[in-house]
């Protein structure tokens, strides 16, 4: 039995699809009253309710269960205590219940915030997660995964937040500096099936994997495909860095929705190309190249969000 956790979010959902066309027994922890519980509509899944904030309903979710997929976590809020509560203080309930009830693998979804020189809040509560799953606890083995930017199909939160803020500004787009990082955009397709090789396979124990795409290219090259792709027709002109870094301040001090955060400003900021061979090599993980991957990833008008 392999339960996911998150299970209808944006990852979630697709590698529960995953993991039950491949024949697996699987198990969908959802919370009560999910409004996305649709998503698993006609999937051959058990559906368990559970809240990783609430450790006596994890006890059910965990019986029988030989390997987890804990994708379940907050990306963006404005509330910061969330990050805390739910990616750390959440996962450690999580963890601690998986140890108590023997579960042999336990697949953390990191995040390659998490490596970053400079922290932003979520990769903040996300490294202090993994130092959680830094040894093998009773009999539980763990392995870390670091997703880097998502792309696909309705696009990731992180993606239409962009997307968003690109097309708020009216003739020009200020970009963040020159956008000089190096990122690896992975399809979400890829991160699925990269996570499917996890089950029943050893290698992986005690081991961290970046699932990053085949491509490396810089933040400047991403946003020119992305308004390419989504037809933004508007010159982007950089704005120094230590200029965004003040403006910032004053946007997250008086609004109460920040036009800018400095979070966002380290994510643009920030390199995100980790090396994939080692994913390559015990998981077979085979990225596609961007080129590949954007045009089928947003062939169709309804993935055009």
């Amino acid at each position: 039995m392999i339960l996911v956790t998150g299970a209808t979010g944006y990852i979630g959902n697709r590698l529960v699809k995953k993991l039950a066309a491949d024949g697996h027994k699987v198990r969908a922890m959802v919370i009560d009253n999910d409004r996305l519980i649709h998503v698993l509509d006609g999937v051959n899944c058990e559906k368990v309710i559970g809240d990783i904030t609430r450790p006596e309903t994890l006890g059910n979710a965990l019986n029988g269960v030989d390997t987890v997929f804990h994708l379940a976590a907050v990306l963006v809020a404005n509330d910061k205590s969330l990050f805390h509560k739910i990616n750390y203080e959440g996962t450690k309930n999580l963890i601690d219940a998986a140890v108590k009830a023997n579960v042999n693998h336990f697949v953390l979804i990191s995040a390659a915030a998490a490596a970053y020189k400079i922290r932003t809040t979520y990769g903040e509560s996300k490294i202090k997660t993994e130092e959680l799953v830094s040894h093998k606890r009773g009999s539980t083995n763990f392995t870390i995964i670091r997703p880097t930017l998502l792309y696909g199909h309705g696009g990731s939160q992180e993606l239409k937040i962009y997307v968003e803020k690109l097309r708020k500004f009216p003739l020009i787009i200020p970009t963040i500096g020159l956008l000089r990082s190096k990122k690896r955009p992975v399809w979400v397709n890829d991160i699925v099936y990269g996570l499917s090789k996890l089950v029943n396979n050893p290698k992986a124990y005690g081991k961290i994997y970046n699932f990053g795409g085949a491509t490396e290219m810089t933040m400047w090259q991403y946003t020119k495909l992305i308004k390419r792709t989504f037809g933004i027709k508007k010159i982007m002109v950089p704005i120094p860095v230590f200029i965004c870094n003040i403006f910032a301040w004053f946007c997250e001090k008086y609004q109460k929705d920040p036009l800018l955060k400095r979070d966002f400003i380290l994510g643009a900021i920030m390199d995100a190309n980790g090396e994939i061979g080692t994913a390559f090599d015990d998981l077979d993980y085979r990225p596609v190249d961007i080129s590949v991957g954007y045009p089928r990833a947003f062939a169709k008008e309804e993935d055009k969000f």
